[in-house]
C-alpha cells in the first residue's frame, strides 16, 4: 500500500478495528500469534502507548497498552491481566517505537519493574530534523493533514467499561506511528542525522532507567520554596502532609485539594504576618481542618521549624560564565544552521557543567560535540587550562 492509500484509508477506519484484550487466555493467544509474524519474517518494529489514571487519582495506575504491530491494532487492560509477563517478553523481541516515551517508560518500569532492550522515539526524530510543533497529533495533521480528536486526553482511564470515544482515541495514538516513523527516518537520512537519532534514543533510556524510584526526601521542599522562612516553611510542610492524607483517604489527586502554588503563597503570607483564610469553595470540613493547622503552628516551638537549605556556592567564576555565554552563543549559531532547537545542541545547565568541570564533555552526546565542532574542545581547554595555572601560581 503506498504512503497515498494508507493515508486514505487510515482517515476513515472502520468502527472497530482494533482488538480489546482483558483476560488472560486473549493476552496469550494475542502474543503467540504475534510471535508467529515475528517468526515468518514480519515487521519487528512494535509500536506502543500508555494511559493512566494520574489526573484522577492519589496513586496513579498503568491502566491501558495500545499497542501496532504488523498493520493490527491491540488495546491490552493491565487492570484485568494479571500476569503481563508474556507480553513483557515479546516486546523484549521487538524494536519498540513510541512518541515522547519518557512517561510511559516510566509508568512500565513502575509496573513492571521492566525496561524495554531497544526504543524509539518519534518525537526525538521530529525534533532532529527540525519539526517545531513536534507533539503526536500536531505531526500527524502536518505530514498526513488528518486532525486527530483530544476528547479523550483528559479522561479517566481507570473506569470501566471504557466507552468506544475513548477505545478509539487510544488506539489513535498508536495507528499513525509507523507511517509517521517512515517519514522521519527518511529525513533524517536525507540529513545524515540516523546516528544523532540512535544516540539521542538510547540516552533517553539509559536516563529513564537511571532515574531513582525513591521516595524524594523532604518531597514538600516545592519549587520556589526556597524563598521561604522557616516560619512559611513550617506551614508549607504542615499543609503539605494535610494535603496528602486528604487526598489519599478520598483517592483523588493531590491538586484537587490545593496546588502546590496555593501553599506558596499562603506560607508567604503566613510568615509576612498577615491573616490568612481557606478557600471559600472549600467544604466545611477542609475549613475546619485549615484552621486547626493554623493553631497547632501557632502553639508549635519555632525550633522545630525546618530551616532553609544552604544554596551551593556559585561554581562558575566571571570569567567561566562568560565562556558559557560565548558557549550559548556558538550553540545558537549552530542550532540555526542546522534548522533545529537551541536546546538539542545542550541546555544551558549542560554548559554551565562543562565549563564547571574538567569530564563535562561527557555529558554531550558524541553527535552534540561533532556539531559543536573546534569552538568547544578550544574553550573547555582553555577554560582547564587557565584554571591549572591559577591553581598551580
Amino acid at each position: 500500500m503506498s504512503q497515498q492509500e494508507w493515508v486514505a484509508s487510515a482517515s476513515a477506519p472502520p468502527e472497530k478495528d482494533y482488538r480489546y484484550i482483558d483476560t488472560q487466555a486473549d493476552l496469550n493467544d494475542w502474543v503467540r500469534e504475534a510471535l508467529g509474524s515475528l517468526e515468518n519474517g514480519g515487521d519487528s518494529r512494535c509500536c506502543i502507548d500508555t494511559e493512566a489514571d494520574s489526573l484522577h487519582h492519589f496513586h496513579e495506575k498503568l491502566c491501558l497498552i495500545q499497542i501496532a504491530f504488523c498493520g493490527k491494532f491491540a488495546l491490552v487492560d493491565p487492570l484485568a491481566i494479571g500476569d503481563m509477563s508474556p507480553l513483557i517478553d515479546f516486546f523484549d523481541r521487538c524494536e519498540l517505537w513510541l512518541h515522547g516515551a519518557d512517561y510511559d517508560l516510566t509508568m512500565l518500569r513502575k509496573a513492571y519493574g521492566w525496561s524495554p532492550k531497544i526504543i524509539r522515539d518519534t518525537q526525538i526524530g521530529a525534533r532532529l530534523v527540525g519539526h517545531r510543533q513536534f507533539g503526536l497529533a500536531a505531526l500527524v495533521e502536518n505530514v498526513f493533514g488528518h486532525r486527530l480528536s483530544k476528547a479523550s486526553q483528559k479522561e479517566d482511564w481507570s473506569r470501566r467499561p471504557l466507552p468506544d470515544t475513548m477505545l478509539r482515541y487510544a488506539v489513535d495514538d498508536v495507528r499513525y506511528l509507523i507511517p509517521l516513523a517512515d517519514v522521519l527516518q527518511a529525513e533524517l537520512k536525507q540529513k545524515n542525522r540516523e546516528d544523532w537519532f540512535l544516540q539521542s534514543c538510547i540516552a533517553l533510556q539509559a536516563g529513564v532507567a537511571a532515574r531513582t524510584m525513591a521516595a524524594k526526601e523532604d518531597p514538600w521542599r516545592v519549587q520556589g520554596s526556597g524563598r521561604l522562612q522557616p516560619k512559611g516553611l513550617a506551614l508549607l510542610r504542615a499543609f503539605w502532609e494535610w494535603r496528602d492524607g486528604v487526598a489519599a483517604e478520598r483517592d483523588i489527586p493531590c491538586f484537587r485539594v490545593m496546588s502546590n502554588k496555593q501553599m506558596l503563597d499562603y506560607a508567604l503570607l503566613y510568615e509576612s504576618g498577615q491573616a490568612i483564610y481557606p478557600p471559600g469553595g472549600w467544604r466545611p470540613k477542609w475549613k475546619r481542618d485549615f484552621s486547626e493547622v493554623l493553631g497547632v503552628l501557632a502553639e508549635a516551638d519555632p525550633r522545630t521549624f525546618p530551616q532553609r537549605q544552604k544554596k551551593a556556592r556559585g561554581r562558575l567564576s566571571e570569567d567561566s560564565r562568560m565562556q558559557v555565554e560565548n558557549l550559548c552563543k556558538i550553540r545558537d549559531i549552530k542550532a540555526q544552521e542546522l534548522g533545529i532547537e537551541s536546546s538539542l545542541l545542550g541546555s544551558r545547565s549542560t554548559l554551565e557543567q562543562l565549563i564547571a568541570s574538567p569530564e563535562g564533555l561527557g555529558d554531550l552526546l558524541p553527535w552534540q560535540r561533532l556539531a559543536l565542532g573546534d569552538d568547544l574542545e578550544r574553550i573547555h581547554a582553555e577554560v582547564h587550562a587557565h584554571r591549572e595555572e591559577n591553581s598551580v601560581a
